[in-house]
């Protein structure tokens, strides 16, 4: 059928050099290479206060830099990249008909402008805080101003350059005014999910065009952390795939493709770029560690693609790999790539050898170049690889050193490949639109099964239990009296989070709320947990909204001295003695400070303790954030991807910014972390799980009007909704923003 496949038409791309698919194809195999120290660092003094916590020396700066489309002095870099990318699309498709939908993968954790200006908000606030009461909002604005004369991007205040409004500043004036946006936050692979989100909404019917893509800018924090994971390449090369590779470049930029159905496209008369054919999602499950890769987890993503069409080993002809360089990360991928395609040998290659890891947009990039190696019969030349390293050399995998040749009409299929920390995978398949492609599907069809929700579990301050917070819930109160938990937060014991205390230690409290709340999901201590036989199959999905404690702090350890140096007098002792303060109740910067404080591992917790393989991935819209991340289970249960979907929602950001991003004050905001188990019917049936309520989800609004949460726990808020109501047992009910998602809540039959 047509409504099963979907077709890549256009694409816009900006990375290091390169404004558009053209200038990707040549340089991403010519170069030159564009990795070197940027201008962008000066302004605030960082380059030489950043020093490695174990040599004392400089952090290496040298990374990829998009220059020529960053020069209009505005600040809003990622804003501007996207913009560009969407314009490129839309000056070679046809106009936008019928409904639209904008599926980004952005993140707080891969933003310069983000990092900038939250370094320096805060350190504005705290020292404005050391001043008399009533001259603190004046010195606090005075303070502000002399900040961002350092860089475009401290013009705005933080709360600006969270993802959800990133993206609805890009799309502004580009695509219709009622376009349905999903944000995603997967990290490296984040590119590659949103394509398939968007596959999963064209396919339902939701959108009738789907504009898909990554984004991320990079800065000296991400190299900080890098650089005390021991991951930063230390000749400055980035050699994929080589006997003489040495570690990873950074480098930033934006992608997005454009995706519509079979027919549309003939209806329409859009070119074809090529024909998606299967995505595989995994998590590592169970492994070694949280940020070491996993030939488990990367080999079966690789293999649930292939089997959405039954698509054999020798039928991939093509792989583009993740490529990083590092010799962990490419000796694990070379080694599942060969695994996952038995009885093949395909051609692979890697793009960052002159483009540098574009973070967010890494997926979307390496999609490209596979449609455009597609669309010119052609596997490019790997840049910056002389030979295999010797375990590689047995493999069933060749690494081209010239171009080679695709036949036109040939039946095969290409791969591309995402890996990232937190142990989450993706691998999507396409097919040339020139050969036989009547029988391919681009995702699993519709099962036709209702979804129901089987458990819930919360975690709040005071810890309650569940019963109590049930109790609660049912005579109208708040779910806790309490608003904030402990400081620090305890460390849990071990048998609650399976994550021993010296890696705990490190660890954001949201991180240890999600394992911890993971614990209470499963069930009763001692008995078998809700997901026993059905790990291989259950997914993980969260809600985030804001920044975690850990990324504030870090943020300002890393960056504020370059800030107290652009000050004088007594605003620079304030701003220093708070550093001082800060330094000495903060754990330097070391290799779990990125692991610790990114909300997507907290999920990646969850799946590596519990052994959970099957799709993780974290929604951030906003305050709708909830209500998202309960609509993108609903996706993959519908078309059995997962049988159990766990939903986990939690608000454990800094209160201050919690407040800030809501215009609320901080005893209005409430910390606290919710959860749901969702399924199919028939799943719930065959396991005896009892059914608490029906689901249904849309990626558009309500129909009809609709109750909003109190707000105070931001993220949590629409999942916590859903609990009040089967708890009260207020069916049916609608939860819905005013432009969506939308969750439906019914009696249990």
């Amino acid at each position: 059928m047509h409504t099963d496949r979907v077709c890549l038409i256009a694409a816009g791309v900006v990375t290091p050099g390169c404004e558009n698919v053209e200038e990707l194809w040549r340089r991403a195999q010519d170069g030159p290479i564009v990795f070197g120290r940027s201008d962008r660092f000066g302004g605030t003094g960082l380059a030489s206060t950043l020093k490695h916590s174990e040599t004392g020396l400089p952090y290496d700066l040298r990374y990829g830099e998009v220059r020529d489309l960053t020069a209009d002095g505005s600040g809003d870099l990622q804003v501007g990249w996207l913009r560009h990318a969407l314009w490129q699309c839309l000056a070679t498709t046809s106009a936008p008909a019928g409904r639209t939908g904008l599926f980004v993968s952005a993140s707080t954790d891969t933003s310069y402008e983000m990092d900038l200006a939250l370094a320096a908000d805060t350190l504005a606030a705290q020292a404005a805080a050391r001043s008399p009461e009533n001259g603190r909002a004046q010195r606090y604005e005075a303070i502000r101003r002399r900040f961002a004369e350092s860089d475009a991007c401290v013009g705005r205040g933080h709360t600006e350059f969270f993802p959800h409004r990133q993206v609805a500043r890009a799309a502004r004036g580009l695509l219709p005014p009622d376009t349905r946006t999903l944000v995603s936050n997967n990290i490296c692979p984040s590119a590659l999910y949103s394509v398939d989100l968007g596959v999963r909404h064209l396919l339902d019917g939701a959108v009738d065009v789907a504009f898909c893509g990554g984004v991320s800018s990079h800065g000296p924090l991400r190299q900080v952390y890098f650089a005390e994971m021991g991951t930063l390449s230390r000749s400055g090369q980035l050699r994929a795939f080589d006997v003489d590779a040495d570690g990873t470049v950074f480098s930033e930029g934006a992608g997005v493709v454009v995706l519509k159905r079979w027919s549309d496209v003939l209806r329409d008369g859009d070119d074809v770029l090529a024909v998606l054919a299967g995505f595989g999602a995994a998590s590592d499950g169970k492994s070694k560690a949280i940020f070491a890769p996993s030939q488990d987890g990367q080999t079966r993503a690789m293999t649930r693609a292939r089997s959405v069409n039954g698509v054999t080993g020798a039928e991939v002809s093509w792989v583009i790999g993740h490529g990083t360089a590092t010799l962990a990360g490419d000796a694990t991928e070379l080694r599942s790539i060969a695994a996952a395609h038995p009885g093949g040998e395909p051609w692979v290659t890697g793009n960052k050898g002159y483009l540098g890891h574009t973070g967010m947009a890494c997926g979307v990039v390496s999609l490209i170049q596979a449609a455009a190696g597609l669309h010119r019969s052609t596997v490019p030349r790997q840049p910056n690889h002389v030979e295999l390293p010797e375990y590689a050399r047995s493999l069933s995998l060749r690494v081209p050193s010239a171009p080679v040749p695709l036949p036109e009409e040939d039946s095969s299929y290409v791969g591309v490949f995402a890996c990232g920390l937190g142990g989450i995978n993706g691998y999507q398949l396409l097919r040339s639109p020139h050969g036989q492609v009547g029988d391919v599907r681009s995702a699993p069809p519709d099962l036709g099964d209702e979804l129901v929700l089987v458990r819930w579990s919360a975690l709040l301050p005071g810890k309650p239990s569940d019963d109590e917070i049930a109790a609660r819930l049912a005579r109208g109160d708040e779910p806790a009296d309490d608003t904030r938990f402990e400081s620090p937060y305890p460390l849990p014991p071990f048998p609650d989070t399976l994550i021993t205390p010296k890696v705990a230690a490190a660890l954001d409290m949201s991180q240890l709320l999600t394992a911890e709340l993971a614990s209470r999901l499963a069930g009763p201590a001692g008995g078998a947990p809700l997901w026993e036989g059905v790990e291989e199959r259950t997914g993980v999905f969260g809600a985030q909204y804001g920044l975690s404690t850990s990324a504030v702090e870090s943020t300002v350890l890393c960056l504020g001295d370059g800030f107290v140096e652009t000050l004088e007098g007594e605003e620079k002792a304030a701003a220093a003695a708070y550093l001082a303060e800060l330094r000495g109740r903060v754990a330097p910067i070391s290799p779990y400070s990125l692991v610790g404080r990114m909300s997507s591992t907290a999920l990646g917790w969850v799946s590596n303790r519990r052994n959970l393989r099957g799709p993780t991935m974290m929604v951030d819209t906003g305050e709708t954030s909830g209500l998202a991340a309960l609509h993108t289970a609903g996706s993959y249960l519908r078309r059995g991807d997962v049988d159990l979907a766990l939903v986990m929602a939690w608000n454990a950001s800094a209160p201050q910014d919690a407040a800030r991003s809501l215009g609320l004050g901080e005893e209005d905001v409430a910390e606290g972390a919710v959860a749901v188990a969702l399924t199919r019917r028939e799943i719930a049936t065959a396991r005896g799980w009892e059914v608490l309520a029906r689901v249904r989800t849309d990626l558009g609004p309500a129909p009809e009007p609709s109750r909003r949460g109190s707000g105070r726990y931001r993220a949590a808020d629409g999942v916590l909704d859903v609990v009040r109501c089967v708890v009260r047992g207020e069916f049916p009910r609608w939860f819905s923003a005013e432009s969506g998602p939308a969750v439906h809540v019914l009696p249990p039959s």
